[in-house]
């Protein structure tokens, strides 16, 4: 009877890790771009004044890493985060470009999974992409 009740007790318990790990995940973070006075990013054109010198364009790919193995993947080692991105290492890439605005940008933003209790987990991956310009 004891047997018994362990293996029950142990499958209700996988059941649930399985049902956790496998349920849908939300993460909301609220972008906070460069001040307009060092670096200005917008998704279109904006009221930005013109006439305005095109430099090039921008593509930017940044990729996570988590360790894809059971426990290990559900410790971010290196998560890519968007807001963070943006702040720091697009904006420097626009100055370094020598530019001061980045219009049309796109941004795609996988987020990092944490797998099936860290099987297959993944650290995410974000690419930037638009025209750098000079106001």
């Amino acid at each position: 009877m004891k047997h018994h009740a362990a293996g029950r007790a142990a499958l209700y318990l996988s059941a649930v890790a399985i049902a956790l790990s496998v349920g849908g995940c939300t993460y909301y973070s609220q972008l906070a771009f460069p001040s307009p006075t060092s670096v200005f990013m917008t998704s279109g054109d904006g009221n930005i004044q013109r006439p305005y010198t095109p430099i090039g364009e921008m593509v930017y790919l940044k990729r996570g890493f988590r360790i894809p193995l059971p426990v290990l993947g559900m410790i971010p080692i290196a998560d890519v985060l968007p807001d963070t991105v943006l702040r720091t290492e697009v904006a420097r890439r626009i100055v370094a470009m020598g530019g001061d605005g980045l219009i049309n940008m796109r941004v795609h933003w996988m987020p990092p999974m944490p797998g099936l209790l860290g099987f297959m987990a993944t650290g995410g991956s974000i690419t930037v992409t638009g025209t750098v310009i000079r106001r």
